[in-house]
């Protein structure tokens, strides 16, 4: 590994370990086609004009055209891109390739023209605002459908019946993949594989769904460092109800994503996009 390589791979790590608490796929498969939606976002970071898989920062999705027709709309988190001013970067790059880390790098990279995050957020548990758009050219993303997102209050009439629980569920990101039961411990590796796996509701804040990753429950899994700002998807639907925000340091308990059904998600997301 050449030193260009070793500072690239010690700046992923601190972004992801600093910005992004929540990140890549664990239990999961690789995903392939299956969800072309779901992208992957960069910054770069070395400033030498070319970005490679491994400064990824984030995961996020395509939510479709803006509602003035003048961007594609990437949705994500915002603790994905707030710390960015700060450290100077102005502009980030969304790819979909599948495969971010191979020796073609970040396919069809996009350069975004705007972001922007909730104004209310703050990195808290309570708050529930973590909520932002990276805005691309408009007709940049082609080929791809946008995922669906909820209506009003569309996870609250789920929680009858416990209804809610039942739901089949599906989590798809980029990042560090987590390996249990390892000597010293958990092991965590990043190869910038898109992944998929199944994961299960475990309840409902107002401003939170919470997923269950212990794949020895639930035999799925969930989210770890690098996808932050992914989608959780109504499983054979590209309906997604959640974003990553957070889940606990070894990726294998209780993580809690921001709802995007909720009255503040939906003020922010309806400046920039049609809600349904």
């Amino acid at each position: 590994m050449n030193s260009t390589t070793s500072l690239r791979l010690s700046t992923l790590a601190v972004v992801l370990l600093a910005a992004a608490p929540v990140g890549a796929i664990t239990n999961g498969v690789p995903d392939g086609n299956a969800h072309p939606m779901v992208g992957a976002l960069f910054a770069d970071f070395d400033e030498n004009g070319t970005i490679s898989g491994d400064e990824l920062v984030c995961s996020g999705s395509y939510a479709g055209r803006s509602k003035d027709g003048a961007a594609d709309v990437f949705l994500t988190a915002a603790h994905c891109i707030e710390f960015g001013p700060s450290i100077g970067i102005t502009q980030w790059y969304v790819s979909f390739d599948n495969e971010v880390l191979d020796a073609n790098g970040p396919a069809g990279l996009i350069a975004s023209i705007d972001f922007a995050w909730d104004p209310a957020f703050f990195f808290r548990r309570s708050d529930g605002r973590d909520f932002g758009v990276v805005l691309l050219p408009a007709g940049s993303v082609t080929g791809i459908q946008p995922v669906i997102l909820p209506a009003a209050g569309a996870l609250d009439a789920l929680v009858q019946g416990g209804a809610i629980k039942e739901l089949a569920m599906e989590a798809v990101g980029y990042g560090i993949t987590a390996t249990f039961n390892q000597p010293g411990g958990v092991q965590f590796a990043f190869d910038g594989v898109r992944r998929r796996v199944d994961t299960k509701i475990k309840g409902l804040t107002k401003a939170y769904v919470l997923y269950n990753e212990n794949s020895n429950a639930t035999g799925g899994g969930g989210t770890c460092f690098g996808d932050s700002g992914s989608p959780q998807f109504i499983k054979g639907t590209r309906q997604i109800v959640s974003v990553t925000f957070l889940g606990d340091p070894l990726c294998r308990a209780t993580e809690s994503n921001t709802r995007i059904d909720t009255p503040a998600a939906r003020a922010f997301l309806g400046q920039y996009l049609n809600l349904p």
